[in-house]
């Protein structure tokens, strides 16, 4: 009798009423970043019984990437690359490590379990988990590497994005095309008797070829930061900078004397009697008008002449999952040491009354560097693709 009365006056154990929430963790194969969350997301749904994750991959297919762009469209971000979180209302952007992302993962975490925020993707994104696999831990190997000329052996993992932004840029600005563009433009402008409009006209011709540089590159970035997960951009960006690199290195033991094949012929006589039309012009205006036209047609021939080398560098860069500012930051400093030479000639010539442009040695060491490193990025790309992300 006793045992009953207690059974009916023991306290009846409250049901557990916490509701599911959900995660949505964006990544892509090969991504260390990404295997590295994808450990800690594991620990973390062991530790909160009601966390539940949904993996999604974006480089199975091109409806995963259009999910994760629209995800971002809707946090009003922009799409910077994996690995991505979505939880509680927040979106968490790169991995840094677990003393940072990880605290914020797991604040947030915290947060959509107190305010039961279970799903605020909720309509548009499936609502069926698929569980995070713990990654087992890489195998070591050996980076990859590559021997530059006068440089020596040098580790593509251990090299910093800041050097590689500046190797591309200093290998794209040496080079012969452009450079005569700027030569044939400083001898005309050294023949006139006003200094002031002298300086003007070399000061446009600089400045709008960098802008319109920067602007190129800039349209290519966010293409790449669209479609450059996608595994088929990725092996065509590779096969490019092998056919760049083959053609650059078979043109270094084919073209001794370093000239441009691009601004041969017809195309380099146009472009004469164009910068001869332009610094002619009695108004100053006209004059201007003429230069910003001749800057970006300067920019074109830049473009062909450097076949590829800042496309593929934009490549690189859009695979570092970075804020957004810092893709534009590093583009400037590409940028700057792409202009160098251009500036050095410009101010020597300006400041000394003579032109000095490279010797045509330097152009063709410049070359064959450059075609090495193309041709071992296309390598990388292919094969490697993790060893070209930084941090």
């Amino acid at each position: 009798m006793v045992p009953l009365l207690l059974l009916l006056i023991a306290p009846i154990p409250a049901l557990s009423t916490e509701k599911t929430v959900r995660l949505y963790f964006f990544r892509s194969s090969g991504c260390p970043h990404c295997d590295r969350e994808k450990v800690f997301l594991h620990r973390l749904e062991k530790k909160y019984p009601h966390l539940k994750i949904n993996s999604i991959d974006i480089t199975e297919s091109r409806a995963n990437l259009e999910l994760l762009r629209r995800v971002a469209k809707h946090f009003n971000m922009s799409l910077g690359g994996v690995p991505a979180t979505v939880v509680g209302g927040e979106y968490i952007q790169g991995w840094q490590g677990e003393a940072t992302t990880g605290a914020i993962l797991e604040a947030a975490v915290q947060k959509a379990l107190d305010q039961e925020i279970t799903n605020p993707l909720e309509g548009f994104i499936p609502s069926s988990p698929v569980p995070v696999e713990v990654a087992a831990p890489a195998p070591k190997t050996l980076p990859g590497t590559i021997t530059v000329p006068l440089w020596g052996e040098v580790q593509i993992r251990q090299l910093s994005l800041g050097f590689l932004t500046i190797l591309f840029g200093a290998l794209d600005g040496f080079n012969p095309c452009a450079m005569w563009v700027l030569v044939l433009l400083l001898g005309l402008l050294l023949g006139m008797e006003n200094v002031h409009r002298r300086w003007i006209l070399g000061t446009v011709f600089i400045a709008v070829s960098a802008l319109v540089y920067f602007l190129i590159m800039c349209a290519w970035l966010n293409l790449f930061l669209f479609l450059g997960l996608v595994l088929w951009v990725r092996i065509i960006i590779a096969l490019v900078a092998l056919g760049v690199g083959y053609y650059n290195l078979r043109d270094y033991f084919t073209n001794r004397a370093g000239a441009c094949k691009v601004t041969g012929g017809p195309r380099r006589q146009r472009l004469t009697d164009r910068i001869h039309e332009v610094t002619r012009k009695q108004s100053l205006w006209l004059a201007l008008g003429g230069m910003i036209l001749l800057a970006f047609a300067a920019n074109v021939i830049e473009l062909l002449c450097s076949a590829g080398l800042p496309v593929v560098y934009l490549q690189i860069l859009s695979f570092n999952a970075l804020p957004v500012w810092q893709y534009y930051l590093y583009i400037i400093l590409y940028i700057l040491i792409f202009m160098l030479d251009d500036l050095l000639v410009f101010f020597g010539a300006m400041i000394t009354l003579q032109i000095t442009g490279l010797s045509t040695r330097y152009k063709r060491w410049s070359n064959l560097v450059g075609s090495l490193i193309m041709i071992a990025i296309g390598i990388l790309l292919l094969v490697k693709p993790e060893a070209l992300r930084f941090g």
